[in-house]
């Protein structure tokens, strides 16, 4: 499909100066062999883990190449935006870094530990509406009084480039392999992945994965359309969109090979598997890629993937869920 004429687009270009522009702000993130999960999956299993971010998830590449890209005075104007967490926490650190105030808005049943980070990075957080569309309509109507700019969690290109840095880090880093897994949300992860993968390295297959309560660019991809959930459940609230964006749809339509649905309980699994056998923390979201690697996946021989880790926020509580789930 081609992107629609009227949709701001994002280029693999736009991702490459989004690379250079964070070189100053962001470590790259290690791409770690895993040989229990080789083992375990039969394919030779490579973890790209971005819960070592300042923030402990990916969000962050987006939300500060969007303020990279905003002018001086655009930034003094600040920034509002409407989060579930994460992406709220990449942009009340993108505005420390360049000094300017943000305002995040948050559903009412925000995850609580993630609301306190943003605070503590410094952010004004105002919980309003039950969901995230709730709070997105209530960020907005700020917007459009104070003059600030607005940060979209996925819906923006500037914010596609950032995450999709993550795709020029994995060519660098890795000579060559067949297959990402990447967990989808809004779908700004897996559309600045994809498209810069598939722009510089057609053969490599992109696949996208989302929570059978959440599966709403599933449903959009099978339908041609957007479609909108009248309902989402699942325990990753990193993934909780009840739509995918317009860009980030004709992105995935463009570039996603497929989407692959995981259960809530498959998540608890890879929470577990990850922390006992690589000692490594992910939040539901975080461990979405995993779930679909382990329990979803038919490798072929010497099948080479790598699974995106896109954050590791996660609370006691579903932590000790996860440990008591087998």
């Amino acid at each position: 499909m081609q992107i629609d004429p009227e949709t701001e687009v994002v280029t693999a270009e736009d991702v490459e100066r989004a690379a250079i522009g964070l070189r100053s702000y962001l470590s790259p993130t290690p791409l770690q062999y895993s040989r229990a999960f080789t083992d375990k999956a039969r394919c030779h299993v490579h973890l790209k883990i971005e819960s070592i971010q300042p923030i402990r998830a990916f969000k962050v590449r987006g939300a500060l190449n969007k303020l990279i890209r905003l002018s001086d005075k655009q930034r003094s104007a600040g920034v509002i935006t409407a989060s579930a967490g994460n992406h709220g926490m990449g942009v009340a650190y993108a505005a420390g870094v360049f000094n300017v105030p943000a305002t995040v808005y948050v559903p009412e049943t925000a995850n609580a530990f993630k609301v306190e980070a943003i605070r503590r990075l410094g952010a004004r957080v105002v919980a309003a509406g039950r969901n995230y569309n709730g709070a997105y309509v209530e960020a907005l109507s700020a917007q459009r009084e104070s003059g600030a700019v607005f940060v979209h969690a996925y819906d923006d290109p500037d914010v596609v480039a950032g995450q999709g840095t993550i795709a020029t880090e994995l060519l660098s880093d890795l000579e060559s392999f067949d297959t990402v897994l990447v967990p989808i949300g809004g779908g700004g992860l897996i559309g600045g992945i994809a498209l810069y993968l598939k722009s510089r390295k057609p053969g490599i297959k992109v696949i996208g994965v989302e929570p059978t309560g959440a599966d709403a660019m599933h449903r959009s991809l099978k339908a041609g359309r957007i479609v909108t959930l009248d309902r989402v459940s699942t325990i990753a609230d990193g993934l909780a969109a009840s739509a995918p964006g317009k860009l980030t749809f004709e992105l995935a339509q463009s570039y996603v090979d497929e989407v692959i649905l995981v259960e809530e309980t498959e998540l608890l699994r890879a929470i577990r598997l990850l922390f006992e056998w690589e000692h490594l923390l992910a939040e539901p979201a975080g461990a979405a890629a995993l779930a679909a690697l382990l329990y979803h996946h038919r490798p072929v021989p010497n099948e080479k993937v790598v699974v995106i880790l896109s954050g590791g926020n996660v609370t006691d509580e579903v932590m000790l869920r996860a440990l008591k789930t087998r």
